[in-house]
């Protein structure tokens, strides 16, 4: 049971480090994910604008993409995740039991709207739990949907630019959870405050593409990203964004949640591609549908507590994300 229960708490590493890049103007999708994980307010700087880098402003007519929700306007969307891991030990490669889907119920609601165009929007879970198979271990199963379980029914505020850049999010922490799940919730928590996926100053048009480089924490690794994205439809007020994903991380020291006590892990190298598509309606905070696949390769160093024999993992992963407005 322990090895199922580790090796969901690293298919759930990797997770936390690509889910939430699926596009730029999804900004409020991301903060659902994790917006309910701490008791603290805190303000982010909007610092994205500084480094988005607009490589074409498409063709004519051009016009600003800008977030414009009425007051009081909800959504209701159901997020979809699910993921293909391939492990390595000492060379010995082993496909594991497929984790269970991980199926999430969001709704938003925007409270106000200012003068300036700042929306704020309160974000709550309906329901969330996990969809499995016949193969995959009920261990796991029941591990994850116990804690994905905790996450209904919670809810937090932001303050978003019409820009989708994040400008102040307000958490809180459920309570009553172990301290591994506490752990992992407010170190997805920091991850998000890091994170901001702009759209352009500038009026843009079909085929416009811009590029945002950025450097966050994710479950304490270090991650250097890069996130493409290139509008390839802009009718009436819906946009369509062609989304691609890069993602490097230097050696170092980790800690992810659930690690046995006494065992420390170092990572010796992860990369990550990703590609999807995302469609957008300017009067709305959550996307009317995106897909996103994600393919990671990550090897570690383990060493455990009692014997500190070093031992290498790799691990090959694939992760589907899929989003859809009711």
């Amino acid at each position: 049971m322990k090895k199922s229960l580790f090796v969901g708490c690293l298919v759930l590493l990797v997770a936390g480090g690509t889910q939430k890049l699926s596009s730029t103007a999804a900004r409020a999708e991301n903060l659902s994910q994790v917006a309910q994980l701490s008791k603290q307010s805190a303000k982010t700087p909007s610092q994205a604008q500084n480094q988005l880098k607009l490589l074409s402003t498409g063709t004519e007519p051009r016009r600003q993409l800008r977030l414009a929700p009425a007051e009081n306007a909800k959504q209701t969307a159901q997020m979809t995740m699910k993921i293909d891991v391939e492990m390595s030990v000492a060379g010995q490669t082993q496909r594991l039991p497929a984790p269970p889907s991980i199926q999430t119920t969001v709704e938003s609601n925007v409270t106000k709207v200012d003068a300036n165009g700042d929306i704020h929007v309160n974000l709550s879970y309906l329901n969330s739990d996990v969809v499995a198979d016949a193969n995959t271990p009920p261990q796991l199963v029941n591990a994850m949907r116990s804690q994905m379980k905790k996450l209904s029914g919670m809810s937090s505020s932001a303050i978003l630019d019409n820009q989708g850049n994040t400008k102040q999010v307000s958490f809180n922490l459920p309570q009553g959870l172990d301290p591994n799940t506490k752990q992992m919730m407010e170190q997805m928590m920091n991850s998000i405050k890091q994170l901001s996926l702009p759209i352009p100053a500038e009026s843009v048009g079909v085929g416009a593409k811009w590029q945002f480089p950025n450097s966050v924490v994710v479950n304490g690794m270090a991650l250097h990203q890069i996130t493409t994205c290139e509008l390839v439809e802009l009718k009436d007020n819906v946009a369509t964004l062609q989304v691609s994903i890069e993602q490097q991380a230097e050696p170092q020291k980790m800690t992810p949640p659930g690690l046995p006590a006494g065992t420390s892990v170092d990572l010796k190298s992860m990369n990550s591609q990703g590609n999807g598509q995302v469609m957008i309606a300017l009067n709305q905070i959550l996307p009317i549908r995106s897909n996103m696949s994600v393919h990671t390769n990550m090897e570690m160093a383990f060493k455990d507590a009692e014997s500190q024999k070093e031992m290498l993992m790799g691990m090959n992963s694939v992760m589907e994300m899929m989003f859809q407005s009711k």
